[in-house]
């Protein structure tokens, strides 16, 4: 009798280890591991305005932005200044950090294009939400927001922007802020949407014009390979018609001389040997949020249209956690090359 229970106990522990063994498995499966999309963009810039990408952790992103000048918005002009190569319309050189694979920090100087200029900008960027690859997440929210300081001269002219007051209320009038919430979707391998809600706040403006701007920003990206890809960009004003001259689709319905255009942008993008660059043509002279966004006055329609470009690089500033063979200073080919 007692070997019966002995093979009766033995048989139980069996039994118990194999249903535990599946249901580790059934678990296993239940707990799988969430697959995150990536590289929706190539950089944390669609061509102006930012993508939903953020800095790698521990990594610096040194970036640097050109626009020159009108193509041909004045009739023999183009010629004498060589399709706008002999003007610079906006400059800007930019640092951000990651502070973790989701959170960035950064700073940058621009030359400013729109009434106040030598513009000293902070920003601070959160991803939120990841889109899955089930898509379980269908897309990707980061939160952005930026602070911009001028240091132009102060002017004599009382009905300039930039004569800007004493104390206190002079130094304010120099700030303005963008606040922005990105939702990206990569509909396809090679497709991405996003739209952008953004607001943009000015502490000083002129009459008839608002203190508080919204937005909506239209961006895609469309990718030929893993090294080339094509990009747009479109921000419209919501606002009531007439505030500060602003009209909707003034460049549709022929309007010539507006006070406002809305920005519309387009570029191509290369990847190669770790930098990214990006070429293409807007109708924005300015290059920071604050600035090219609530004072564009650029029409594509009457040739007031330029070339520009941005080279970005981002440089690892530790490799604590990383295996020898990703040490790399610079890599070849494309970072969506499979590891």
């Amino acid at each position: 009798m007692k070997y019966f229970y002995s093979l009766f106990l033995s048989l139980i522990v069996v039994s118990a280890f194999s249903q535990a063994d599946i249901l580790d498995e059934i678990t296993k499966d239940q707990k799988k591991e969430k697959e995150y999309v990536a590289f929706s963009f190539k950089t944390t810039r669609v061509i102006n305005g930012h993508s939903i990408e953020t800095v790698k952790k521990n990594q610096l992103d040194f970036r640097v932005s050109h626009r020159f000048g009108d193509i041909a918005g004045s009739p023999n002009d183009h010629i004498h200044s060589f399709f706008g190569f002999d003007q610079a319309a906006d400059i800007a050189i930019i640092f951000e950090y990651g502070i973790t694979d989701d959170l960035t920090m950064g700073v940058g100087r621009m030359k400013g294009a729109g009434p106040l200029r030598e513009l000293w900008n902070a920003n601070i960027k959160y991803r939120a939400l990841k889109q899955t690859k089930d898509f379980k997440y269908p897309v990707t929210i980061t939160l952005f927001g930026n602070t911009s300081i001028s240091s132009m001269r102060k002017s004599t002219n009382v009905d300039d922007l930039s004569n800007f007051g004493t104390g206190y209320k002079g130094f304010s009038h120099r700030l303005s802020y963008t606040l922005q919430a990105l939702v990206a979707c990569k509909a396809t391998d090679w497709l991405t949407v996003q739209l952008s809600p953004t607001f943009v706040w000015r502490n000083n403006v002129v009459y008839n014009d608002a203190n508080g701007l919204f937005f909506l920003g239209i961006s895609a990206r469309a990718k030929f390979s893993k090294r080339y890809g094509m990009i747009f960009e479109y921000f419209l004003p919501l606002i009531k018609p007439g505030v500060g001259g602003r009209e909707y689709f003034p460049m549709v319905r022929g309007i010539k001389n507006a006070a406002y255009y809305p920005c519309l942008h387009i570029g191509f993008e290369a990847e190669t040997g770790g930098h990214v660059f990006h070429v293409n043509f807007t109708n924005s002279r300015g290059l920071l949020e604050n600035d090219f966004l609530p004072y564009n006055t650029a029409n594509w329609a009457q040739g007031q249209f330029r070339l520009g470009f941005t080279i970005s690089r981002s440089f690892p500033m530790s490799y604590k956690g990383k295996p020898k063979e990703d040490r790399k200073y610079w890599k070849k080919g494309s970072v969506e090359d499979a590891k």
